[in-house]
């Protein structure tokens, strides 16, 4: 294989890494607003999720704003 192909390739990888990063981030994004919506605190779901607690209420009432919108 050549040196193109094997950069070709990596950065294939690299692409598919940061595509399942991002899809995981908003996986946790939408279960955290979720727990804070079923009452959890924002305090815990905060420290589990690593999402900062103004972080998360932003994104609850982002999340509120767009249901009602």
């Amino acid at each position: 294989m050549d040196k193109i192909s094997s950069v070709e390739l990596a950065a294939q990888r690299q692409r598919t890494a940061e595509a399942a990063a991002d899809a995981a981030r908003a996986d946790v994004e939408l279960e955290a607003v979720a727990a804070v919506r079923e009452g959890e605190p924002v305090e815990g779901v905060s420290e589990i999720s690593g999402i900062g607690s103004a972080d998360l209420r932003y994104l609850e009432r982002a999340a509120e704003d767009l249901s009602q919108g």
